[in-house]
């Protein structure tokens, strides 16, 4: 029992050596660790740092030109010019007297004159200021300082990305409603299909926005989809911002009305008009003598008064041959009136695309078919990608069901910034 109790002493002392030794080879290879992790990390913080910096001098420098696309679109002395003469109406106190309505809106366009200048005031000031932080934060080597300048450089990018886009949409037409008139082309069911997906896709846009959606008129497919629609896009600058949808919409995907499952491809045209109210200061003469109005029974879902009595309208204008037709009113006296706003829409669109392509022939600013040609391709198979075909812009495979499901705000900013740059 001795012979054993001393055998184990030993093992013992054995191991107990062996896990000293052990444990001071671990220390050492863990102070050397810490050593050379310290040596690399002042390092590896400056190339950091360096590479933040880097980025705050690049987004500087894109609110600079940003800044410069500003004031070559904006007339800062017409703005100031036409906010002393308005606030010198509003000081006049007849106005109130005789003309509230006309005092009211003077107040209000003395509204948006002023903040227009205060936020460019502030736009050029923050700017200013990031860019002294940023050399100072360079010139001290303060890492915290590069991390509070980042997201106010992100913000300041997003406000004046903003500000830019709304100079853009400094005409009167701009602020309006807009009707969206969509045609199936050639391919039957399938373009019938593909018109109904851009018609989901525009009022999911719509909706994004909080702007309403009303079918003014529409004709269903034979099996599916749509052979046509007209919405109207009730919101502030709806028009402004699809204004450059008009044109073909090309659609390229494995088709699920094929047994065989092969590519198809297929069109729709779009066509967007300003919707113009009695507030409109829009003179479109309408000659009653021009029109061929004819009444019929509506199609379609809509009960039994739709569909029973002789409510839907259909207007020809015969010296341009532009149709319109409402059905989707109970009453035929609404749909004549609507039916006229949709005219009065497309007879102001027409004239507005003949003084713009007028201009774009001397400066190449617009394409040279605004309703015939292809402006934007989708493709879902074999690959994902949508690509404008006028601008270049395009969304990948993770962005494009994003894109149908209405987020294309991007492509029209993307139009807007080509055609409304001023010349």
């Amino acid at each position: 029992m001795l012979r054993n109790a001393l055998v184990a002493r030993s093992n013992y002392r054995s191991l107990s050596c062996q896990a000293s030794k052990f444990t001071y080879a671990s220390l050492l290879y863990s102070r050397l660790r810490t050593r050379q992790y310290a040596a690399a990390t002042p390092k590896a913080a400056a190339v950091q740092a360096r590479e933040r910096l880097t980025a705050i001098r690049n987004g500087l420098q894109d609110v600079s030109e940003l800044l410069k696309d500003i004031n070559e679109h904006a007339d800062w002395a017409g703005v100031q010019a036409e906010l002393q003469k308005l606030q010198d109406v509003l000081k006049d106190d007849t106005t109130w007297v005789h003309d509230t309505a006309t005092a009211l809106k003077t107040q209000t366009r003395v509204a948006q004159l002023e903040k227009q200048m205060e936020t460019y005031q502030r736009i050029h000031t923050s700017h200013d200021a990031l860019q002294d932080l940023a050399s100072l934060a360079e010139e001290t080597e303060d890492e915290q300082m590069l991390d509070e300048i980042a997201p106010e450089l992100e913000e300041l990018q997003t406000t004046t990305d903003r500000y830019l886009i709304s100079l853009w949409l400094s005409e009167p037409v701009d602020a309006k409603s807009a009707y969206i008139e969509i045609h199936a082309g050639s391919g039957g069911t399938e373009a019938c299909d593909w018109a109904s997906m851009l018609a989901r896709m525009y009022t999911k846009w719509a909706h994004s926005r909080d702007y309403t959606v009303q079918i003014i008129d529409e004709t269903p497919g034979d099996a599916a989809g749509i052979k046509s629609t007209t919405m109207l896009i009730e919101g502030p600058y709806a028009y402004g911002y699809a204004q450059y949808e008009t044109g073909v919409h090309r659609l390229v995907r494995l088709s699920p009305f094929d047994k065989s499952n092969a590519r198809h491809t297929s069109f729709a045209s779009v066509r967007v008009s300003p919707c113009l109210d009695e507030d409109s200061n829009v003179d479109i003469e309408i000659n009653p003598a021009d029109l061929r109005i004819t009444t019929m029974r509506s199609q379609g879902a809509g009960g039994q008064h739709v569909n029973k009595t002789e409510s839907a309208v259909r207007i020809v204008h015969v010296p341009s041959g532009i149709i319109v037709a409402c059905q989707q009113e109970r009453s035929q006296h609404r749909n004549r009136m609507l039916a006229l706003s949709v005219l009065k829409s497309k007879l102001f669109e027409l004239e507005l695309q003949k003084r713009q392509q007028a201009k774009a022939d001397l400066h190449n600013a617009l394409p040279e078919n605004a309703w015939g040609s292809q402006i934007r391709s989708y493709t879902l198979q074999p690959y994902q990608l949508i690509k404008d075909t006028r601008t270049g812009y395009e969304a990948g495979s993770g962005a494009v069901q994003r894109a149908l499901d209405g987020e294309i705000t991007g492509f029209m900013e993307a139009s807007l910034r080509k055609y409304k740059k001023k010349l």
